[in-house]
């Protein structure tokens, strides 16, 4: 039976101090060196945390601490990775109006890369983004659970804002979400959720929750972010939470207690029904760039990993960082 090796990064962010890198050294420079890891999948997703834009015009709403936005090149950054899919439901995608939002879907359509959670409307932004590897069929669907001023209306762009207090009604949008992959029978349908506050460690009760409804629903992988750090990933009936992948590129401030230099990539390999296996691979972030973790950097991811697995009931196999879970 095809196999599939799909990978999953976190917050991408070529804005600010990236940007200058990238102005000054190529669109290469912020993932090259993670860029043969990248490439090497079938297929890679991560979270576009920016906009693509040339425009300098802030946000016409409520004025915010910071404004993420990337040069036009920066689209090469993501094709020279070999990112075939951005969620852009996220707290920054409007962070340059309704001009940056269309200039960033104007630079990812004509390079190729799918994306999902922001469009110039509502029906856009809940749309599914589709894709097929290997006779194996993929749908993501994304939300973002803050930033509501952002939020796509019927006749305004914006971006697909879910409120997660309200379970029961976050649950049937999850669910009329799913309705259209579960009809094109889509293999893997992908939930992606902006969700939860920064430097926090662990998924709350009530997301755990929520992530466990979505499976059961039907949703057969989460793939969660907008902690800046990464969490433990939960396999629940045979299928991934991914409940926080961290960040891949940005410039933020670290600090002893907030290691967000230590980052990792999600691998899945799977097939048409099942995981075969989960493994993570430790990279780290210096002067806007991230990097293959050496040695000795990795020892806090893989020791950060491995506690935060084990509360979920995962495992993780030092000899391959593979990520198990215990039988439900």
């Amino acid at each position: 039976m095809q196999s599939v090796r799909v990978i999953f990064g976190g917050d991408v962010m070529l804005g600010r101090n990236v940007a200058e890198y990238i102005q000054r050294y190529g669109p290469s420079y912020p993932l090259g060196p993670v860029a043969p890891l990248m490439r090497s999948a079938d297929l890679t997703i991560v979270n576009l945390e920016c906009a693509i834009t040339s425009s300098t015009d802030w946000w016409s709403g409520e004025a915010k601490a910071f404004y993420f936005g990337a040069p036009p090149q920066a689209c090469e950054s993501l094709v020279d990775a070999g990112i075939d899919m951005v969620s852009l439901a996220n707290n920054h995608i409007l962070d340059f109006d309704f001009e940056g939002l269309r200039q960033t879907l104007q630079h990812l359509q004509r390079r190729g890369i799918l994306y999902a959670g922001s469009g110039e409307n509502l029906r856009d932004a809940m749309a599914p983004a589709k894709i097929e590897r290997k006779g194996i069929t993929f749908g993501m669907v994304a939300f973002c659970d803050h930033q509501m001023d952002f939020a796509a209306e019927k006749a305004r762009p914006g971006m697909a804002y879910i409120d997660l207090d309200d379970e029961t009604r976050a649950l049937e949008i999850f669910e009329n979400s799913l309705a259209p992959l579960r009809k094109d029978r889509i293999d893997w349908p992908i939930l992606s959720l902006h969700w939860g506050p920064n430097m926090v460690f662990r998924p709350s009760a009530a997301f755990r929750r929520i992530a466990h409804g979505a499976i059961d629903m039907g949703w057969k992988m989460l793939f969660g972010h907008s902690a800046h750090v990464f969490h433990g990933v939960e396999i629940y009936k045979g299928y991934p939470i991914i409940y926080a992948a961290g960040d891949l590129v940005d410039d933020y401030y670290v600090a002893p207690d907030f290691l967000n230099d230590h980052q990792l990539l999600l691998e899945i390999q799977l097939d048409s029904a099942r995981i075969r296996y989960i493994r993570f691979h430790p990279v780290f972030i210096d002067e806007c760039q991230t990097r293959p973790a050496t040695p000795a950097q990795c020892g806090y991811t893989v020791d950060q990993m491995t506690a935060l697995c084990k509360e979920l009931g995962s495992t993780v196999d030092y000899s391959s960082l593979n990520i198990r879970g215990k039988p439900h």
